[in-house]
């Protein structure tokens, strides 16, 4: 009698339902690891241009450095033979100093930007963590259901 309720036919479709729900779940696990290192990736990219713009400030702050100590060489020469040395110290050294300016207001948005970047990718990843732990919990638990319902109707089939 039993054997007529179960037919092996409907036992085989619940266990391929079982494989195609773990490779699913699998799946979908090693996607949220992926999107994560994706993420992760990203704010490795915006660290490193911030460390670059900060790397330009630092040249510019050496230049204007050399430019004022250029320009305090020539002010002290009497500004060169013609006049025209002390001119252009004075016009290179104006020019460093709105070139650091700028700089300067890029690497401050620069930080600003990575800080707000890196908050958000860190709550993506904890996010992610999250979900990924509930499915992992789901896939295990859905798992153990159909395992448990195939070997209940194997051994009523019998």
């Amino acid at each position: 009698m039993a054997n007529s309720d179960v037919k092996v036919r409907e036992i085989r479709l619940l266990e391929s339902y079982s494989q195609t729900y773990n490779r699913f779940m699998e799946a979908t696990i090693h996607m949220s690891y992926r999107f994560q290192t994706l993420f992760a990736n990203k704010d490795d990219e915006a660290r490193d241009l911030k460390r670059k713009i900060e790397e330009h400030l630092n040249i510019v702050h050496q230049k204007l450095g050399h430019a004022k100590a250029d320009y305090e060489a020539s002010v002290k020469r009497g500004g060169g033979m013609d006049g025209q040395e002390l001119v252009h110290r004075e016009q290179a050294l104006e020019k460093y100093k709105a070139l650091y300016k700028k700089a300067q207001n890029y690497a401050e948005s620069a930080k600003k930007l990575y800080q707000n970047l890196h908050g958000e990718t860190e709550r993506v990843r904890q996010m992610t963590n999250r979900q990924r732990h509930k499915l992992e919990q789901s896939k295990e638990e859905g798992d153990n259901f159909l395992r448990k319902a195939i070997a209940a109707l194997n051994e009523y089939r019998q």
